[in-house]
């Protein structure tokens, strides 16, 4: 109940500030690890506590066993999927950043040439995006390196404006 408020109020704070989907993820996963490990179709071992009730103790060995399956079962789990989550948000806004910065050079080069074709260098931006968003993805890349990899898909993309300038004389 506690985490379920925390994070109600998480959202109507990232509602008002324009962010905090991790806090609201963080929270989210808490919840959901600690509805796991009460859960006997994950952690079947918790049924061998129902014996001893809700007042009773259980002895200490067992106690230890419920406790390190619970980990193991419910715990554990519910971190890796979070830190998962949490890495392809970031990764998520890299790549967002890389295809705006992108598309800015594209719309850039447009502006100053009239004789280019938009929707042509869109394509090869396209094709010179591939493997650096496959490696943000990846985790290759780190947000310093993107600053190098934009600007080698700027010169990358000047240098072939020759080609499709010939490309466009060609066709007329």
């Amino acid at each position: 109940a506690t985490l379920k408020k925390a994070n109600k109020n998480s959202e109507n704070k990232a509602q008002r500030s324009g962010g905090g989907g991790r806090i609201k993820l963080l929270l989210e996963w808490a919840l959901n690890a600690g509805k796991a490990v009460r859960n006997e179709a994950i952690v079947p071992q918790i049924r061998e506590l129902k014996e001893y009730g809700s007042d009773g103790t259980p002895p200490v060995r067992l106690a230890n066993k419920v406790a390190a399956a619970a980990i193991e079962l419910g715990i554990e789990p519910s971190v890796t999927s979070c830190i998962e989550r949490l890495a392809a948000m970031e990764t998520a806004e890299q790549i967002s950043h890389l295809r705006s910065r992108a598309n800015e050079i594209v719309k850039s080069i447009v502006v100053n040439d009239k004789s280019l074709s938009q929707p042509k260098l869109q394509k090869l931006m396209n094709g010179l995006l591939h493997l650096p968003t496959m490696r943000v993805r990846e985790g290759d890349i780190s947000g310093s390196e993107l600053v190098d990899i934009i600007d080698d898909i700027e010169c990358k993309l000047r240098s072939s404006l020759r080609l499709l300038r010939e490309e466009n004389i060609k066709n007329v």
